[in-house]
């Protein structure tokens, strides 16, 4: 690669190059501008030749792009690419627990991450009608918050009103659809968010799914206002409690990879018991994959090791 700085750019060049690329591509102004990081109006003006700023700028911007397209081209190889979904002994429990809790019942998926929790709950979501998933945060732990995120599942955007207004709207969409509201990343939402959920599934006989990390269980069972969940866990028809991936999981994983030799497949459950679990595996796959395409070979049990090298000590806290 070619330091811009060190290079005489030609103006002219590269606007035709914009110019060029824009039309090879489809793409707008405005989804090209955020690549170079020039605004918008500018990089239009640029490839009009209207600009009256500093075209230079604007040119090195353009080869910096040009540049980077190159070096993405240089390490372009042909990586296996598993499913969005591919089904594990883990993922056919959960769609087991989805589908009780569509027949109007609530229940706890609870797991350690890396467990490809919210990869099931989409595919089921994509194969049957009804399903809204709805996923928390921080920010939405809140009655108000949390009610906003659900209408958005549910197709509306920007809802406004009191809680009591929006808990009447979900009431009214919901009611007698036979659906199953999701909450995923259950973790982050509060005690009087969820006793407003338990208020939906007891007036309209919704069935709901809580998704997430172990600590909705113990805020279920144990936490420090254990009567303020009494009445919820009372309705939780089946629980699901793992606290990381199957081995079976990580063999699903390296099927889905091609990885056929036993040393490697093995190498793959170990590394799903550790933090992260099959995200960990996810990435430690498409790592070991580039190291092969830089070789020109195939992935090797090597490259996996150099692969795990790498993220183990990127993941490691300095």
């Amino acid at each position: 690669m070619n330091n811009p700085e060190a290079l005489p750019i030609d103006i002219a060049e590269q606007r035709k190059w914009l110019n060029d690329h824009k039309a090879e591509t489809g793409l707008s102004w405005s989804q090209l501008a955020p690549k170079l990081d020039v605004k918008m109006s500018t990089l239009s003006a640029f490839a009009n030749d209207t600009y009256a700023g500093n075209n230079a700028k604007i040119a090195e911007a353009i080869y910096r792009y040009r540049q980077l397209l190159i070096s993405q081209a240089e390490i372009a190889f042909d990586m296996p690419d598993p499913p969005a979904y591919f089904e594990t002994p883990t993922s056919r429990r959960i769609i087991t627990m989805l589908s009780i809790a569509q027949r109007g019942r609530i229940t706890l998926v609870a797991g350690a991450p890396g467990t490809s929790k919210s990869r099931a709950v989409r595919h089921y979501q994509a194969s049957v009608s009804n399903v809204w998933v709805a996923t928390m945060m921080p920010s939405t732990a809140g009655v108000n918050t949390m009610q906003q995120q659900v209408l958005e599942s549910l197709g509306e955007r920007d809802a406004k009103g009191t809680p009591l207004a929006l808990t009447r709207r979900v009431m009214s969409m919901v009611r007698g659809s036979g659906g199953l509201i999701v909450i995923d990343e259950a973790q982050h939402t509060s005690e009087k968010a969820l006793e407003e959920i338990r208020g939906w599934h007891d007036a309209t006989g919704i069935g709901i799914c809580l998704v997430g990390n172990e600590d909705v269980l113990t805020r279920l069972t144990l936490g420090s206002r254990k009567d303020a969940f009494a009445r919820l866990a009372s309705r939780v028809a089946q629980r699901m409690i793992f606290r990381g991936p199957m081995d079976g999981d990580a063999l699903a994983l390296a099927d889905a990879w091609n990885v056929e030799a036993d040393d490697q497949r093995a190498f793959l459950v170990e590394i799903a018991k550790k933090p992260g679990g099959l995200r960990t595996c996810t990435m430690l796959m498409e790592t070991a994959s580039m190291l092969a395409a830089t070789e020109r070979d195939t992935v090797k049990i090597t490259h996996m090791h150099d692969a795990w090298a790498h993220l183990s000590t990127r993941q490691t806290p300095a």
